[in-house]
């Protein structure tokens, strides 16, 4: 064996504490020590093989961990996953639901690789791509609709902490000088409506959501432009390139 290979061979054991070969007679026989160590090179070396066929070919592939508002996932996604698995159907999409600044914190720490979402931050490690336009109503009983002012006791239903159209809310309440006595937090876009359709509160939500959903016994008004003009962007780290993101990216513009 050449002398460089043999030195590099006892630093290695050296560094592991630990013996990688039988040397008897001027031979050597690998240990079992040796033999797990292979194995781990062996699938080491494969995962670097796909990695790089996953970066560097031009057709998308692989795992892209996908984040959404429940909103959009409701009425913006559906065509668009449908669209882009008939074009790139190499691509697994694994897909989970939050409120925007869980899902953007999820991206920055590398949980998810591509996000739909609203009021992102300006943060330089972040692409952000404009996606959509979403029109927010404040939701209410149909009881209060023909009110000129809401009750002076309110309770808000609204999705969880984070939730840019919930921060959206809150800001109008502030601007109407009105405050909620308590805050119900649903994680449900769905379950919210209906439980404002049975009087428990008001909330905000995209008109977009609303023609999915039976309105019956459900008012809703327009409010300040400032609050209602909600945009939707793409997110995604921007040293996390990759084919699969930009393929979506793509199909989204598209629709």
């Amino acid at each position: 064996m050449p002398s460089n290979v043999t030195a590099r061979l006892k630093k290695l054991e050296s560094e592991l504490n630990i013996d990688l070969f039988l040397r008897e007679n001027n031979r050597l026989s690998v240990t079992s020590a040796g033999l797990r160590l292979l194995d781990y090179t062996d699938k080491i070396l494969q995962l670097q093989k796909s990695a790089i066929a996953e970066l560097t070919q031009a057709e998308p592939s692989g795992l892209l961990r996908l984040g959404s508002m429940e909103s959009s996932a409701a009425s913006r996604l559906p065509n668009i996953l449908s669209r882009y698995h008939d074009k790139y159907p190499a691509v697994q999409i694994e897909l989970m639901t939050a409120a925007s600044m869980p899902l953007i914190e999820r991206v920055l720490e590398g949980e998810l690789d591509l996000v739909m979402t609203s009021d992102p931050p300006n943060d330089p490690r972040l692409s952000c791509t404009h996606c959509f336009d979403e029109e927010l109503v404040l939701i209410m009983p149909l009881a209060w609709g023909g009110q000129e002012e809401l009750p002076d006791s309110l309770t808000m239903v609204g999705y969880n902490k984070g939730c840019s159209y919930r921060d959206r809310l809150e800001k109008w309440l502030k601007g109407q000088d009105r405050t909620c006595e308590r805050i119900i937090e649903i994680p449900s876009y769905y379950t919210m409506i209906s439980c404002v359709i049975a009087g428990m509160g008001i909330g905000m939500v995209p008109r977009s959501l609303l023609a999915l959903h039976k309105t019956g016994g459900l008012a809703f008004r327009p409010v300040e432009t400032e609050i209602a003009h909600a945009q939707t962007y793409l997110v995604s780290r921007k040293d996390n390139p990759s084919s699969a993101i930009s393929a979506f990216v793509e199909c989204t513009l598209q629709t």
